[in-house]
């Protein structure tokens, strides 16, 4: 008997005063690696895409430079999954990589989060460009909109 793999559902944005509501009165996030009182994992899981694991790389970084070591031993992970999720906030700008020399020669890369007031600019501007979006949207006329497939393929 082979067991079914459920589908993750990708979240929408339509869901996120509910999913922060919900957050709200169980008096915490959903994490397990931060505690705070502004609810940051749901937000950030719809404004960038960020799983709450980021987030937690995101202000364990942000304290202080830690080591791709340190960073796989905080979230319990090994260290190439650890390097994978730092790659990935890398190229969202969330992170900056440097290196520094050992003393027995050759280097050591060692990881920081971008500050906060930076971040915090990121959020007004995404926050901005979806006003935008969803005001743009609203404005159209959605009888326009011709659905190219009709034929809907039904799953077993």
């Amino acid at each position: 008997m082979s067991a079914k793999k459920e589908k993750r559902v990708q979240p929408c944005l339509v869901d996120l005063p509910d999913t922060i509501s919900k957050s709200l009165d169980h008096g915490h996030c959903r994490c397990e690696f931060l505690e705070c009182n502004y609810k940051v994992c749901p937000i950030f899981e719809f404004l960038f895409g960020l799983k709450c694991i980021h987030v937690n790389i995101y202000f364990y970084t942000l304290q202080e430079k830690r080591s791709i070591l340190d960073i796989a031993d905080r979230v319990k992970k090994d260290r190439t999954t650890a390097v994978r999720l730092v790659q990935s906030m890398i190229k969202q700008g969330l992170i900056n990589k440097e290196t520094e020399p050992l003393e027995n020669g050759g280097i050591k890369n060692i990881y920081s989060s971008i500050p906060q007031e930076i971040l915090k600019e990121k959020l007004k501007e995404t926050m901005q460009d979806l006003e935008i979006a969803v005001t743009s949207l609203i404005r159209h006329d959605w009888t326009v909109v011709k659905v190219i497939n009709q034929k809907v393929k039904q799953e077993d």
